[in-house]
């Protein structure tokens, strides 16, 4: 049992790891999308939001490599757990602990999958389902440098669904383990982080009615409110002084615990922000009501222009949690769930929850009341909602938006995909390049 609990602490670590979401597969899409700005002077993220990024670009590279050993590491985990179960290794009294520690290892597993597809392959639609998607890890790790094919799109997401499931069975065989104090709270992917992933999930693949079930059992099991218009709000302070802080807040149902002893230093979304001159977009701060108090969190950024102060922390500049999902974005969810389902009065109620952060909605015959409406004032929304967490790259490409930023216009943002790194191509185990990538770039 100490290995897998050794295993688990790892695979944490590397989720964390500022290759993956402590810092890159979290932000590098933001650059990406029209929302934030890489500063010239330092060279942070500079090439993502002018473009000119490769496939031997070092973020891209480094996220790949991370993300596979979060597949790997997590499957061989699962494999030597389930080894132990079999041939009585595992004493009764440590089964649920066992199965606990495997729901998470799927949980995690089916995490990485869903960004690393996001990232390498098309979005998921009827037409791209057959379109290449990631290698794929079920049960066996491929050994080094043996041959490898990249599943389709569906394949990848069929997967990660499989990962969900079976990350849902495990809690279910460990009972009150998973629902304990410890394993309940939102520093773990216990149940609910994994459904607030499984609402992500089946919102890309356009299956709302199972992302709105989600996404409610997310909220039910966070149990501070049903997340509608009507649900206690925090306040103004409560809402603008939860950032930058190390300790879980009512919006998180699975964030990034970090601390002094584990200090992304140079590498925090922070310092990316702060002193490595990153910026928010004019367009994006334009879509900020001037009674929005969310727009409070915008402040002068030192190498000029405006960044943003979400994650600065508190005790130390560079050290903050990262939240990966929070109560608002399953609100979001639903509320668009409702609209393309065409419940407009629904959708409006769920939607209110972020929306009153704009003090100058006060109740929901301030949304628009038809469905083509509501799904682009979601779409807003999330925006403004979302500011340097790293939604926009995959909201864009899921709902369809033609993007526009402060140096392009009009960009079909679903069409554009980034490339396997060259260090996989070049290993010559048969892993293939996203053809012609470069071609769907915006144009300038």
């Amino acid at each position: 049992m100490i290995i897998n609990y050794f295993s688990l602490n790892g695979i944490y670590y590397r989720v964390g790891h500022y290759a993956f979401l402590g810092n890159y597969a979290t932000t590098v899409g933001d650059f990406c999308s029209g929302m934030s700005t890489g500063s010239a002077s330092s060279g942070h993220m500079y090439s993502y939001s002018a473009f000119t990024f490769t496939s031997t670009s070092a973020e891209l590279e480094d996220m790949w490599n991370i993300g596979y050993k979060i597949l790997a590491g997590s499957t061989e985990s699962i494999n030597a757990a389930n080894e132990m179960l079999a041939n009585g290794t595992i004493l009764e009294s440590e089964k649920a602990t066992t199965y606990n520690y495997i729901g998470q290892f799927h949980a995690l597993k089916a995490l990485a999958g869903y960004y690393l597809v996001n990232l390498y392959a098309l979005p998921y639609s009827e037409s791209n389902k057959s379109q290449p998607g990631i290698i794929i890890i079920d049960k066996e790790v491929p050994e080094a440098f043996a041959t490898v094919s990249r599943g389709t799109v569906e394949d990848t997401y069929t997967q990660i669904t499989k990962d969900i499931q079976s990350a849902e069975d495990a809690f279910a065989q460990a009972g009150e383990e998973a629902t304990s104090s410890t394993y309940s709270s939102a520093y773990y992917m216990g149940m609910m982080g994994l459904q607030a992933l499984k609402a992500r999930v089946y919102l890309s693949m356009g299956d709302y009615n199972a992302a709105e079930t989600a996404a409610k059992t997310a909220i039910t099991l966070k149990g501070n409110g049903d997340g509608t218009g009507t649900d206690a709000v925090p306040s103004d302070e409560t809402y603008t002084s939860m950032w930058g802080d190390v300790v879980a807040t009512e919006e998180d149902l699975f964030t990034i615990k970090k601390s002094e002893d584990d200090n992304l230093s140079a590498n925090s979304i922070n310092t990316l922000y702060g002193s490595y001159y990153a910026t928010v977009q004019n367009n994006v701060i334009n879509k900020f009501g001037k009674n929005d108090i969310r727009a409070s969190l915008f402040t002068a950024g030192a190498g000029g222009g405006t960044t943003t102060t979400k994650f600065l922390g508190k005790s130390a500049a560079a050290v903050c949690n990262i939240p990966v999902f929070r109560k608002s974005e399953m609100s979001l969810i639903i509320a668009e769930c409702e609209a393309r389902n065409g419940n407009i009065s629904e959708a409006q109620n769920y939607l209110l929850f972020t929306a009153k952060r704009n003090r100058d909605i006060k109740s929901t015959s301030d949304l628009p009341s038809n469905t083509a409406d509501l799904l682009s004032f979601i779409s807003e929304e999330r925006i403004r909602e979302f500011v340097a967490e790293g939604h926009r790259f995959y909201d864009a490409r899921r709902m369809g938006d033609l993007v526009s930023g402060d140096n392009f216009q009009n960009w079909d943002i679903q069409k554009f995909v980034f490339p396997i790194p060259e260090s996989e191509i070049n290993t010559g185990t048969g892993c293939q390049q996203n053809e012609n990538w470069s071609d769907n770039l915006p144009v300038f």
